[in-house]
């Protein structure tokens, strides 16, 4: 039985994928169809499009430099220090806690950062 709710699994999955860009095929052809029927400008539709992808290098490097410094906060922080609860050690929260509020500042100021260019 372990077989074929696998198999349903990934039937559905790739059923899913491809219902998602069958619909988006079809509302996109309607779109022109009704711009067509209105004598509407489809050139601006029609034109080929440069798409320029820029990977976020900064942005990336950001985000692992404030997960860095979550990290060396957090041996900082539990090697100078006692902190302890019930069952006797904080060290899991506090790496993971810093970890993601350093990394999601790093993420702020690399939006600020990058934000200048893209105007």
């Amino acid at each position: 039985m372990d077989e074929f709710s696998l198999a349903l699994v990934w039937l559905g999955f790739f059923a899913s994928i491809f219902f998602g860009w069958y619909y988006y095929i079809q509302a996109r052809n309607k779109e022109r169809m009704a711009l067509i029927d209105k004598n509407a400008d489809v050139t601006e539709i029609f034109r080929v499009r440069r798409h320029t992808f820029r990977f976020p290098w900064m942005r990336l490097g950001m985000i692992f430099v404030g997960v860095g410094l979550g990290l060396l906060l957090a041996l900082f922080i539990s090697s100078n220090t006692t902190i302890r609860d019930e069952q006797g050690d904080t060290m899991g929260v506090l790496v993971i806690g810093s970890m993601m509020f350093f990394g999601g500042l790093g993420a702020v100021v690399s939006h600020f950062i990058d934000k200048p260019k893209e105007n």
